[in-house]
């Protein structure tokens, strides 16, 4: 979805800081500092990265052996959309992306408002339903004044140039 969505932004003639993950930031707390530090200068952020919630307490720095590895102690990674809500300017639009797999529109609301955003797109996951891959998709845009725009079996392209329109319009 991030390159479908770099792809619609620069074909509008958009200027795009892109944020990979890995290549750019290779953990939640990386992408976080990354984020921080480049929000300041753009007029919109569109979070695109699925980020675990949690992460290995301690990273080894050499294999584990299986008769060593009793268990593994998870922590929980930073909200990033959340902390950056924090920073966020009046004149900036914040579009998120949310995960879920049961009450989706319940949940995204509360997402919505908790992370100050201006939309947010919702996936369904489930053993039959994955939005990962190169594939059409169904989806939800949920923006803040309540309005819905539904994605029934679209590709990433397609939903990433209305996004790209809805930037656009918040920014007007």
């Amino acid at each position: 979805m991030g390159k479908a969505l770099v792809a619609a932004a620069k074909k509008k003639g958009h200027r795009v800081t892109w944020i990979r993950c890995p290549e750019d930031a290779e953990s939640a707390r990386e992408l976080e500092k990354t984020l921080r530090r480049k929000l300041p200068g753009q007029d919109a952020l569109v979070m695109a990265a699925a980020v675990c919630d949690v992460r290995p307490e301690r990273v080894s720095g050499s294999k584990i052996k299986k008769g060593n590895l009793s268990s593994i102690r998870l922590v929980k990674n930073p909200d990033i959309l959340a902390g950056l809500a924090k920073f966020k300017k009046k004149n900036q639009v914040f579009i998120g992306f949310g995960l879920e797999s049961e009450n989706v529109l319940k949940n995204g609301a509360e997402k919505l408002k908790k992370k100050n955003l201006d939309a947010i797109l919702l996936q369904e996951v489930a053993e039959e339903k994955t939005p990962f891959g190169d594939k059409k998709i169904d989806a939800v845009l949920l923006k803040k004044d309540g309005t819905r725009v539904q994605f029934k079996s679209q590709t990433k392209d397609r939903i990433a140039e209305r996004i790209v329109r809805e930037v656009e319009r918040f920014l007007e």
